[in-house]
């Protein structure tokens, strides 16, 4: 070991030691929120995995929770996606084993009393290029045609070797409490129903990835 190396790790043991009750007090507080109770409210208790919820006007699929997201999928998605293929290679230990997904995720401000919360949709690691690029494609230019500019893929979604590709954007609200679940169950709510013309856009894209099935 360098020096150098040794002289930046033994600072950094330091500062650690230190700032040791500082640095416990920020991870607690940022464990100490409203989202978890918010979600389970939405989703029940102790939702499983596939259980049917409905949000707003409408309903989607539960895949999982973790401590700041959680995540499923818009039934009308669940049913599309189901009726085309039993598996799809690549993304069986994907999330809920399709190749797309959808999350709500909250997100702390530095002091953790405030924050946001973010929707995000995301293309995922489909073993065979060309049909995640052509799902891909699919999405894009169907949004460009309906003008739905918040449907929208970062340069490069599509190049061989990319596994995950995020194609929301404008998806996010502000939090003023971040242990307030009212707020948090609330805008929650709002949020994903503000997205509900671009959820059924993909469903409706959806049947056309069958086009790639003689690829996977």
């Amino acid at each position: 070991m360098s020096n150098k190396r040794f002289e930046m790790e033994k600072l950094a043991r330091q500062f650690f030691r230190d700032n040791k009750k500082v640095i416990g007090l920020i991870a607690d507080r940022g464990a100490d929120t409203g989202f978890e109770p918010a979600v389970r409210r939405l989703f029940g208790d102790n939702p499983t995995r596939g259980k049917s919820i409905r949000i707003g006007n409408r309903w989607f699929v539960y895949t999982g929770l973790k401590k700041n997201l959680v995540s499923f999928l818009p039934m009308r998605w669940h049913e599309e996606l189901d009726k085309g293929r039993v598996t799809w290679p690549g993304c069986q230990n994907w999330w809920a084993g399709y190749p797309l997904i959808a999350w709500v995720e909250v997100r702390a401000s530095d002091d953790g009393s405030n924050g946001h919360l973010k929707l995000n949709a995301e293309v995922g690691p489909i073993s065979h290029h060309r049909a995640r690029k052509g799902i891909i494609e699919v999405i894009a230019a169907a949004a460009d045609a309906k003008a739905l500019e918040r449907v929208h893929f970062p340069v490069g979604a599509a190049d061989e070797g990319r596994l995950y590709s995020r194609f929301l954007r404008g998806n996010s609200t502000p939090v003023n409490d971040i242990r307030d679940t009212d707020e948090i169950e609330g805008k929650f709510v709002r949020l994903v129903a503000d997205f509900e013309t671009e959820f059924e856009l993909i469903a409706t894209l959806i049947p056309q990835f069958v086009r790639f099935d003689d690829t996977m």
